[in-house]
């Protein structure tokens, strides 16, 4: 009896290890690694397509179909607490000595205005593909954190911070989808 399934002599090549790595502004003069992470990162685009309803159509039609809304995130659980990091989960947030005499603290504080310099260029999670030396980014464009701020704690247990970023659609672009993927190209075996 034949077996049936899809790995060719390929697949080897075309995994995704690991959690990877979430970095800031990705390829800018800026770019820089936030923080170690735990329980992994994902990388979701929440899409809405609608069905155009036509008079005389038994089911979906061929072209019929349009994206009305995308939604693009990154979620990342951090484990590593500098005050760069929660600086980064309160958009809006401002840093300052505490107390202001011989400081021994970062005081993170925020009043209710996000301002366009809150949002980042873009957050990507690049990521180790089998097969190659070059990695696989995943990365969301004019990123802002928008998710709760909840730090986990619990006995016995290093606490964590998991901060949902949201892409931002370009103003003078509504049309580009604040999102991209860069996967590897396959090399071609000599």
């Amino acid at each position: 009896m034949a077996r049936y399934h899809g790995i060719t002599d390929k697949t080897y090549k075309n995994f995704v290890i690991d959690a990877g790595a979430v970095y800031l502004n990705y390829g800018e003069d800026d770019e820089r690694l936030i923080g170690a992470t735990r329980d992994g990162n994902t990388f979701t685009i929440e899409q809405e397509i609608r069905e155009i309803p036509v008079d005389g159509q038994k089911g979906p039609v061929k072209g019929l179909r349009r994206v009305t809304r995308v939604t693009a995130r990154i979620t990342a659980n951090f484990v590593e607490f500098t005050t760069d990091v929660l600086k980064l989960a309160l958009p809006g947030a401002t840093v300052e000595d505490y107390p202001e005499v011989e400081p021994t603290h970062d005081e993170i504080k925020r009043a209710l205005q996000i301002a366009l310099g809150d949002y980042h260029k873009n957050i990507v999670i690049v990521g180790n593909k089998s097969g190659t030396n070059e990695p696989i980014i995943c990365g969301i464009k004019n990123a802002l954190a928008d998710g709760n701020f909840e730090i986990s704690e619990s006995d016995g247990e290093e606490a964590t911070i998991s901060i949902q970023f949201t892409a931002h659609f370009d103003p003078e672009n509504l049309d580009e989808e604040p999102w991209f993927i860069r996967n590897p190209k396959e090399e071609v075996d000599a």
